[in-house]
């Protein structure tokens, strides 16, 4: 099935990353690795919600999609710090987290210009 919206197709491929990157947690990580895996589904969710929402509550999903970035983000930043992830495995991710957060942004500026 074709996304109307890019983000959504974008958030998709990160979660797809993510999954090839979290299933090599170790079992003592299952915590970091659940809530990883629980923010990216979450941000999806978040994006969908957003894209079929009315006007006044997109600005709402916008925001919870924005705040669930920066929790995946802290997550992969401990991952790296634990030496469960290589840095070049977080900058590829904080690279997706990045493009997806611009493209966030520049769909609250096309949002509220309306």
């Amino acid at each position: 099935m074709k996304e109307n919206l890019i983000i959504v197709t974008r958030v998709k491929k990160t979660i797809e990353y993510l999954d090839t990157i979290i299933t090599n947690f170790p079992n003592k990580e299952i915590v970091l690795r659940n809530e990883l895996s629980k923010k990216c589904y979450q941000l999806l969710e978040s994006s969908y919600y957003a894209k079929h929402s009315k006007i006044e509550d997109k600005y709402k999903y916008q925001l919870d999609m924005i705040v669930n970035i920066k929790m995946i983000d802290y997550y992969l930043k401990r991952s790296m710090d634990k030496n469960i992830i290589s840095f070049k495995k977080y900058s590829k991710v904080g690279n997706h987290l990045l493009e997806l957060t611009k493209m966030i942004h520049t769909w609250i500026k096309n949002e509220e210009s309306r």
